[in-house]
């Protein structure tokens, strides 16, 4: 029974001890770390974790096919990688990564159509087109008897008779609303339709309320320096709100171009809507959906990307003939209009991937908050003359 229970004491010390050391291999293994028989060494190797919109797509590391999106590769030797995700049809996705040892390289790879769907928006005209400060809504004019003040809400909804424009006020023998500029209220639930004569003089300013369907249109002339004002000091309250935690030297880099530059309209740090007297950034940042990045125009005129979380700034490529550029959905893209191009690139300005080329009208080109499509104003195939619709561009 001694020399039994003897055994029993070593098997169990084996076991714990065998135990041990499997687990101690499996946390090893688990953590990268490789043997190297040939020269009898344990290897530190890094991780990549690749996924992408669609899924599916291929990876390469330095022109290798490697793996598909959505799985990890492990085992990598610590060292820069050129990455290119590829799927056909879709733009190609590569860029330089350093891959660390002991540590997961998460890469999220948004790829889109090469030839994406175009579809009209409207087809009666859409003048003057404004986005809301939310970017939740369009407000145009569209002439005619049967024309007026349309907004279209920029939201999926699964009820297809909720969606299309909605006509917010009737044009009248004085008021043709295709004649008119808009100018969002910081609530995004009101507007100014301002009307001028061929001289350029104020003519008539309507305060409207865009929840509301033809109600009675309220001439404000008389008030509308206190009203933009009033206005403009809300905006304002709300950017140095906002700004708070942005560093000091970000906000003085900013400070001169945002006083000499224009004032842009909602969510576009470049186009100006002619006549508009509001401007939505007087601090000269504009924040990411998510408000950890912010994109700015420092004093030299070179856009840049300041990132909150990472504290870390980038440039952005110059562009040529830019016409606007406005956030991704996604705060991890931009979307840039050049003359006759459309891009989106990623915040670091790195992959820039050409969606659409062909005329666009007044550098309108902004993201769907969705993120599943592009909203535009084109004349695309109609002829000479006709005013210009809103088109989506499909992404997804």
């Amino acid at each position: 029974m001694t020399l039994l229970a003897k055994h029993r004491v070593a098997f169990s010390l084996a076991a714990a001890a065998f135990i041990l050391i499997f687990a101690a291999i499996a946390i090893f293994w688990a953590r990268g770390f490789k043997p190297n028989f040939k020269n009898g060494t344990i290897e530190r190797t890094g991780l990549i974790v690749a996924s992408s919109t669609p899924t599916g797509a291929q990876v390469y590391l330095d022109d290798r096919l490697t793996s598909a999106t959505d799985t990890n590769i492990a085992f990598l030797a610590p060292k820069t990688y050129k990455v290119r995700i590829q799927k056909d049809g879709y733009t190609t996705w590569q860029k330089d990564i350093e891959i660390k040892a002991d540590l997961a390289t998460e890469i999220k790879a948004l790829l889109f159509p090469l030839a994406p769907e175009i579809k009209p928006l409207t087809t009666t005209g859409a003048t003057g087109p404004t986005l809301s400060p939310d970017y939740s809504k369009i407000a145009y004019g569209v002439g005619g008897d049967r024309g007026g003040l349309y907004i279209i809400e920029m939201s999926d909804t699964p009820f297809p008779f909720r969606q299309g424009p909605k006509q917010i006020a009737k044009n009248q023998n004085v008021f043709d609303f295709s004649a008119a500029r808009f100018i969002w209220g910081p609530d995004s639930k009101q507007l100014i339709a301002y009307f001028q004569n061929q001289q350029g003089a104020s003519t008539a300013n309507l305060l409207i309320a865009t929840d509301k369907t033809n109600d009675e249109l309220r001439d404000i002339t008389a008030s509308l320096a206190a009203t933009l004002s009033s206005w403009q000091q809300d905006l304002i309250t709300n950017a140095q709100t906002q700004a708070l935690l942005v560093p000091q030297n970000i906000k003085s880099a900013t400070q001169e171009a945002a006083v000499a530059s224009p004032s842009p309209s909602p969510g576009n740090l470049v186009t100006q809507q002619p006549g508009n007297q509001l401007n939505y950034y007087p601090t000269g940042l504009i924040f990411s959906p998510d408000e950890e990045k912010i994109l700015y125009k420092d004093k030299a005129g070179q856009y840049k990307v300041y990132d909150l979380k990472a504290k870390k700034e980038s440039t952005l490529p110059t562009f040529n003939d830019l016409a606007s550029i406005s956030w991704y959905p996604d705060s991890n893209h931009l979307v840039v209009a050049q003359k006759d191009l459309i891009s989106i690139i990623e915040a670091d300005g790195a992959n820039k991937m050409t969606i659409y080329t062909g005329k666009f009208e007044d550098g309108f080109v902004f993201a769907h908050p969705s993120g599943t499509k592009l909203i535009i104003l084109t004349t695309l195939t109609q002829t000479e003359g006709t005013p210009a619709n809103l088109y989506s561009i499909n992404l997804r």
